[in-house]
């Protein structure tokens, strides 16, 4: 008998982690990065996706901004982050792709390093400018800019919007100075002291000083005109034929994190931006919900969006830094 209690107490105490209840994700907050500066489309739209997440899941979903090197310092904290689901990267994708080719040194893959959980909203993309800017239309500023060449100051908060600029400014044979930024926020604020006149800037990010007539939008980079700001002429009709550029937004996380976490969140997501106070504030600020893709159908759309900017990036000759 004296043998036989130690064994049996050894069996309980080796039984206890099999009777633990076992924890579900998510357990613990969950952080998601925003590479860029507090409040640009990227960050106020994830803050509206975030909360609804924390509503459904009882579960904080927590926003940091980590801005800066032209959006690569959030993507790379993430890529080496723990692949457990905890540590997520918000991404606006054009620039975010464009980073693979924009820089010789990236320390990370913008595929192979992140696994795609799902997209969530699109935008138009807007050229505006100060109200004090001369130029009241885009024709204005085609003239204006070749009037003035090299003096007019062209607000970029991230790769896209300067890949666009050139486009736009070979497209309409003009020079502009581009002046890089951290983030669409500090653009923004630049662009209302009239430090820059003109800028590309998300609708979502830029939508309520358009409301209050602090800023003039000039064109929009949608194929067709927006109903929701049917006065404002598309790029494409005013001043570069063909020109087209959609902002969207996404998550992703870790390679290597599990996929029964990944589904949950794709699905989470996917509920997240069917409910109709989310639906309300995204289209209040310029964005619309976006289609759900598969997993595997966003990985493949994530590599031909790579391919396709890529190619952009070369014809409009920039050179990686």
């Amino acid at each position: 008998m004296k043998q036989v209690l130690p064994l049996l107490a050894l069996a309980c105490v080796a039984a206890v982690p099999l009777a633990a209840p076992a924890q579900t994700y998510p357990s613990k907050p969950v952080k998601i990065i925003v590479p860029y500066a507090p409040g640009g489309g990227t960050d106020v739209l994830t803050r509206v996706l975030a909360k609804q997440l924390s509503d459904a899941t009882g579960q904080s979903f927590v926003v940091e901004n980590h801005g800066g090197a032209g959006a690569t310092i959030g993507p790379a904290m993430v890529a080496k982050a723990a692949p457990d689901g905890y540590t997520l990267v918000a991404i606006s994708g054009v620039p975010y792709l464009i980073n693979q080719y924009s820089y010789r040194n990236l320390s990370y893959d913008t595929i192979a390093d992140f696994v795609p959980v799902s997209r969530f909203a699109s935008v138009p993309m807007l050229l505006v400018s100060n109200p004090k800017f001369p130029a009241a239309s885009a024709q204005d500023f085609v003239k204006y800019a070749r009037d003035n060449p090299g003096k007019v100051s062209f607000g970029a908060p991230d790769q896209m919007t300067h890949l666009a600029m050139t486009i736009i400014s070979q497209g309409t044979n003009t020079q502009v100075t581009i002046v890089p930024y951290k983030g669409a926020g500090p653009a923004i604020t630049d662009l209302l002291g009239n430090h820059i006149p003109v800028m590309l800037s998300s609708s979502s990010a830029i939508m309520p000083y358009l409301k209050d007539g602090r800023v003039r939008a000039l064109a929009i980079t949608t194929k067709e005109r927006s109903p929701s700001l049917p006065d404002v002429p598309t790029v494409s009709e005013s001043i570069v034929p063909s020109f087209e550029l959609n902002a969207w937004f996404a998550i992703l996380a870790p390679a290597n994190t599990p996929k029964a976490v990944v589904d949950f969140l794709h699905a989470e997501i996917a509920k997240a931006v069917k409910v109709q106070d989310v639906q309300e504030r995204f289209r209040g600020l310029g964005a619309e919900p976006i289609e759900m893709l598969s997993q595997a159908d966003f990985a493949a759309y994530l590599r031909a969006e790579r391919d396709r900017w890529s190619k952009a990036f070369r014809d409009a000759g920039m050179q990686p830094q």
